[in-house]
């Protein structure tokens, strides 16, 4: 008798302990989704950077147009463009005109492992249509020619729902011939870039 009170004490425990773990689960489960439906979808951010620069002999402008989506808290993955155009006109030594278009297109990752503070790689390709022109014999000549970089480097900022901003500094590690990030240059230089985004496109909230 006392055997089979002892079974059924065991087959109780057992019965209530199973029952009170596929509860929790339960409560798990449905609160891990109701999470979910209530967190705001990220917003796809455009954005971007202008570049002015130049000197007495020299001019640049260009624009960096990118568009990011946020994965999580902590990794941006995005699309950029580069634009650019450079002069570069005869002066003391100069005995040229030098004209320079470059495009190019990367993809870029962003993480984020403290909360204003990332890091950032970015693989992209150049093309740079160089018009160069003699001054002293008025003869010129054309030439195209591409490159691809590996910039990579640190940078601050923020990114929300709201939009984003940004300062880095990034190397290229490629440093090739024709890349627009070294062109005549003995060593890598670095590449300081500061921008802007605003979103362009939320998700419908979940009710």
């Amino acid at each position: 008798m006392n055997i089979k009170k002892t079974f059924f004490a065991i087959f109780l425990f057992i019965s209530l302990f199973i029952s009170l773990f596929i509860s929790t689960c339960l409560v798990a489960q449905n609160t891990i989704q109701t999470n979910k439906l209530f967190q705001e979808p990220k917003p796809i951010l455009f954005g971007g950077g202008v570049v002015i620069g130049g000197s007495s002999n020299s001019f640049q402008l260009g624009i960096n147009p990118e568009l990011l989506k946020s994965l999580t808290p902590y990794i941006d993955l995005g699309v950029s463009m580069n634009l650019y155009y450079t002069s570069f006109n005869p002066y003391l030594t100069f005995t040229s005109k030098t004209r320079n278009y470059q495009y190019g297109v990367g993809a870029f990752t962003r993480l984020w492992p403290l909360e204003q503070f990332f890091f950032q790689v970015q693989p992209e390709y150049n093309l740079t249509t160089n018009f160069n022109k003699d001054m002293a014999t008025g003869l010129s000549q054309t030439l195209n020619f591409g490159a691809a970089s590996l910039l990579a480097g640190l940078g601050y900022g923020h990114h929300n729902k709201d939009g984003m901003t940004y300062v880095s500094i990034m190397f290229d590690l490629l440093n090739s011939n024709q890349s627009p990030y070294k062109m005549g240059q003995l060593r890598a230089q670095p590449i300081f870039r500061a921008g802007v985004g605003f979103p362009i496109f939320r998700a419908p909230k979940k009710n």
